[in-house]
């Protein structure tokens, strides 16, 4: 296949009736939000003070991980030791050989979560210069729904165009944040999100997801796996989706982000057990179904292993189109690892379209542009003009704020841009 025709098959798969989306950190990254490693920085932060509770413990978590590890890293390692104490005998368990007891582990687990909220809810200021990069004040308006909103709007008219009823559109998330929410709400956009009520509501799957758009009632089915900033862990074991500013119920260490322990443990029990379960139904659908992905960079291993059990099924009629950035490594531009073997080694590499800034790839690793400059269609804002104006194969420069970002070493290392 040439390069425009596998543009034009791409062109065609995103006005799919049957149609899901995959969304990781990157699509945030210009609405004022961290990407992983800043993020780390900005929690890390508030245990910086020796005189600061759980310094020395956080500290101590931090060195027993890789470099490149980032906050999720750390809350999945203490997850294991918190796992470790419930276990042992004494309800301790040992780190860098100082026993901690379990009320102090979960503690600790629940103040991150807090602390990830927190700079969710404020946004975030880059670093610059010598500066570091800091949480937003209470009362600034440093996070936007601009370009959530410009993509719900393009994508919805783009399906609309077509002049025929529309399947329920998946939206999969791993952010933790509200903006493709809010988006949809501004929108006018209905959807459902698994949960029944009004600003306060509660985890109800069954009810949520069974409206259909054949009723005209929803038109979006949006599903977080891996939580977020509104979600709070009830002591009985359900979930409340929490209005903004209310001071009940007490969320003190008990936010609903990322999945608890392990993420193979966490996944089998509500809510995320459901929102997992509802991924994999998508992803092996018998009918055709297309299956975008941007702003992530192919480092959540449970999350791949979901897309590559689905896709491999000789009755899984899934084609994957993804939106990522190659790497430059030692002069060389890169495929994110897991997305190179794909293409090289599956035998449903055929049903694989991957856009990046240096070209399109289609069933092997071989790139089918001809052109040395540079592609805008790999980041968020440039799939949504994609979506509205066709697509733009070659640009003269990359918006400087997402180049910035995305070329750093925080976006290359693993599980960068979730």
């Amino acid at each position: 296949m040439d390069f425009d025709a596998a543009v034009e098959d791409v062109t065609a798969h995103l006005t799919s009736e049957r149609q899901a989306w995959l969304f990781g950190a990157g699509i945030s990254c210009r609405s004022g939000l961290p990407l992983m490693y800043p993020l780390t920085e900005l929690v890390a932060a508030n245990y910086a003070d020796a005189a600061t509770s759980h310094h020395a413990l956080f500290i101590a978590l931090r060195s027993s991980l890789p470099a490149n590890a980032h906050i999720e890293h750390v809350l999945s390692q203490l997850g294991d030791f918190i796992t470790l104490a419930e276990r042992s005998k004494n309800q301790t368990a040992a780190i860098a050989g100082v026993d901690q007891d379990l009320r102090t582990l979960r503690a600790l687990h629940g103040n991150i979560r807090d602390a990830i909220r927190d700079v969710i809810r404020h946004g975030y200021h880059p670093a610059a210069g010598e500066d570091a990069p800091k949480v937003a004040a209470d009362g600034e308006h440093v996070v936007t729904v601009d370009h959530h909103r410009s993509f719900m709007r393009t994508l919805f008219a783009a399906r609309d165009k077509a002049g025929r009823p529309m399947r329920p559109l998946h939206f999969f998330t791993l952010n933790y944040d509200t903006l493709i929410e809010d988006a949809l709400a501004l929108e006018r956009i209905s959807f459902a999100d698994g949960f029944s009520g009004g600003a306060m509501a509660y985890w109800s799957p069954e009810t949520a997801y069974a409206e259909t758009s054949a009723g005209g009632r929803v038109t979006a089915h949006l599903v977080k796996l891996h939580g977020s900033i509104d979600w709070h862990a009830e002591p009985n074991g359900s979930v409340i989706r929490c209005r903004e500013g209310c001071g009940y119920p007490d969320r003190a260490g008990n936010v609903l982000i990322y999945p608890q322990a392990t993420k193979y443990v966490a996944t089998q029990r509500d809510p995320f057990a459901s929102l997992f379960e509802r991924l994999r139904s998508v992803l092996r659908s018998s009918g055709p179904m297309v299956f975008a992905i941007c702003g992530y960079s192919f480092g959540d291993e449970h999350v791949d292993l979901q897309i590559e059990e689905a896709m491999v099924r000789s009755d899984c009629k899934t084609v994957l189109i993804a939106f990522v950035q190659e790497v430059n490594a030692d002069g060389n531009h890169t495929l994110p690892k897991r997305l190179d073997e794909w293409l090289r080694t599956k035998t449903w590499a055929n049903r694989i379209f991957v856009l990046t800034n240096r070209g399109l790839y289609h069933g092997s690793t071989v790139n089918l542009s001809q052109k040395a400059e540079d592609h805008e269609w790999w980041t968020f804002e440039g799939v949504t003009r994609f979506l509205g104006d066709g697509p733009q194969q070659g640009v003269e420069s990359i918006v400087p704020i997402v180049a910035t970002a995305l070329n750093s070493e925080e976006a290359h290392a693993p599980g960068a841009a979730k």
